[in-house]
């Protein structure tokens, strides 16, 4: 399957426009360039969130799941596994993991009995008071120096891209 839904037609005639491409209209093309920086940077803020994480005992799947537990108001698992993009069966995984730790919960649906939500405990809201703290600090750090503008006029350019892939 094409990525981003894209039909193997639609895929074809792009392929077949770009033959006239060179190598070195590649090495030149600054989309190309722009590309591969947004990934490096991506990247690089993970690891470095990550190192900090691993601190706290948290892996990144443990602390992206507690966070979104928490920006989204006790979800059911299957609410969880949509927004971080995984199957079920591995939200459950990750849920059982928190659990067991103790920084989350599992709560009865009250209209739904078969439904069961997410909710985060108080050990896992002060935990999320250290990421937090942990992710101002690295925020000053990475984008100190960066005027607001700057960051607003990059932050448009990044949600253009994105709604041009989510065509």
């Amino acid at each position: 399957m094409a990525p981003y839904n894209v039909k193997k037609d639609e895929l074809n005639m792009a392929l077949n426009a770009t033959k006239s491409i060179t190598h070195d209209a590649l090495r030149d093309d600054h989309r190309v360039d722009f590309s591969f920086l947004i990934s490096d940077v991506s990247r690089l803020m993970r690891k470095t969130f990550d190192r900090k994480m691993m601190l706290l005992g948290l892996t990144r799947a443990q602390w992206h799941t507690l966070v979104h537990v928490l920006r989204m108001e006790a979800p059911t698992q299957t609410e969880l596994a949509d927004v971080l993009d995984i199957n079920r069966s591995s939200a459950g995984g990750l849920i059982d993991q928190l659990e067991k730790s103790g920084f989350i919960k599992r709560i009865a649906d009250a209209s739904d009995r078969r439904v069961w939500r997410i909710s985060a405990t108080k050990l896992g809201e002060k935990r999320a008071e250290d990421i937090s703290a942990y992710a101002e600090t690295l925020a000053n750090e990475i984008f100190g120096g960066i005027p607001e503008q700057n960051l607003e006029q990059a932050r448009t350019v990044l949600q253009t891209l994105q709604a041009n892939m989510n065509v």
